[in-house]
């Protein structure tokens, strides 16, 4: 059986680690549109940054494909999938396959703005061929703008304050990290980045980008020009849907897959950052993560083998760490009861419960037990009796085992 797997990141690579492992004899393909071993892009800001060095971005040794006995074809961007026919183009070259993997995850969202795209000194920071082009901007830079302030835009701008550049963050929205804390909390984060240097600007939209000779040298936002030098869009990721036209594969925000990773297509299966799932726990959402993306890479492959495996659900835990505070959060922003938690010194803690189960949680400068609370609104646990205590950085460890059985067993 030849088996072709449409990407290189953690998906794609947990799905051919699974194969291999269950058939030693099948034949495994891999189209990377990058040119570069697999690597992790999570700690891409740390690496512009300088505290992490390119060699541990790479997470497999040099003969890694060859020990396995992948087939690997670097720059290979796919533009077709012919599903009748059972065969993927990638330029004017066909690979065929008895099943397909589509794992080539998100791409970075860029908005319409004039001037945006194709300046230069205007970068993502998605791949390591966008950290490494933002590396050799930084000496001609001193001032920078983040367009955007999600977890990737927080990273970008720690990586340029280190280098001793003058930020500007603008976000669109009312506050900083508005997909993952309400106002109250994010006004600590924004309080954090200021005592860094940084200058934050919500409510402001980009409007045009503006350059001369050398590149980028402002950007209009709110009505006001922001001079700087080196650019960082950072507006968010969307499943990449792009290599669908034609091929009678469902998608809506991201492919839509069963609990299996089965497409609507047979023989093709989809997993990670590319994924939709329409069945509960994960209705209609699209949650790009590493665990989700070996998770499901994982299952995918079983189930191509003909090995039947369900996948239990997409994790959602966002964190991050701003200038060293800890941030997490999960679930929805808003319900009809929260529970709070501080400690006089900047940590606070919420958990947002409705009908006596959890549905999310937000936490800033103590994040400790977020796994724990997560897990109980997975499970669905009732946990009225807890009350306050659920806001305590040791419960689940030191308060009660009792919500540890229920994850457990239940």
């Amino acid at each position: 059986m030849k088996i072709l797997i449409i990407g290189n990141g953690p998906a794609a690579i947990s799905a051919a680690e699974t194969l291999r492992a269950q058939d030693k004899g099948c034949e495994i393909v891999l189209l990377s549109k990058e040119c570069v071993p697999f690597y992790s892009p999570c700690p891409l800001a740390e690496y512009v940054e300088g505290t992490v060095s390119r060699e541990r971005l790479f997470l497999r040794a040099p003969d890694f494909y060859d020990q396995l006995g992948l087939q690997i074809h670097y720059g290979q961007a796919v533009t077709r999938i012919d599903s009748a026919a059972r065969q993927v183009w990638a330029g004017d070259q066909a690979f065929s396959y008895d099943r397909l993997l589509l794992a080539h995850g998100s791409k970075a969202f860029v908005p319409p703005i004039p001037g945006l795209a194709g300046t230069q000194g205007v970068f993502e920071l998605k791949t390591l061929a966008d950290a490494e082009g933002v590396l050799a901007r930084i000496p001609q830079a001193k001032r920078a703008v983040v367009i955007g302030s999600g977890f990737i835009g927080l990273e970008a701008v720690q990586a340029l304050v280190h280098h001793g550049l003058q930020v500007t963050l603008l976000e669109a929205q009312n506050h900083v990290l508005p997909s993952m804390l309400d106002r109250e909390m994010a006004d600590i984060v924004e309080q954090q980045l200021i005592q860094h240097g940084v200058i934050v600007k919500t409510n402001h939209l980009a409007e045009r980008v503006l350059s001369n000779a050398q590149g980028v040298c402002g950007v209009v936002a709110g009505g006001e020009e922001i001079p700087c030098e080196l650019l960082i869009c950072a507006a968010g990721v969307r499943a990449d849907l792009s290599l669908l036209e034609g091929s009678g594969i469902a998608s809506n925000r991201g492919i839509l897959v069963d609990e299996r990773m089965q497409t609507n297509v047979e023989g093709i299966y989809a997993a990670g950052d590319v994924i939709e799932r329409p069945d509960a726990p994960d209705k209609h959402q699209v949650l790009p993560n590493w665990p989700n993306a070996v998770t499901t890479g994982r299952v995918a492959a079983l189930n191509m083998l003909g090995i039947p495996r369900r996948h239990p659900g997409l994790e959602a835990v966002n964190v991050v760490r701003v200038f060293g505070l800890p941030i997490a959060s999960f679930g929805v922003q808003q319900s009809e009861q929260v529970l709070r938690w501080h400690n006089g010194q900047g940590a606070v803690r919420k958990v947002l419960v409705s009908q006596e189960r959890i549905v999310g949680g937000m936490l800033v400068g103590e994040v400790n037990g977020t796994g724990v609370l997560h897990e109980l609104m997975k499970k669905g646990v009732n946990v009225a009796k807890f009350g306050e205590r659920l806001t305590h950085p040791g419960f689940g460890y030191i308060h009660s085992m009792e919500p540890l059985r229920a994850i457990r067993w239940a």
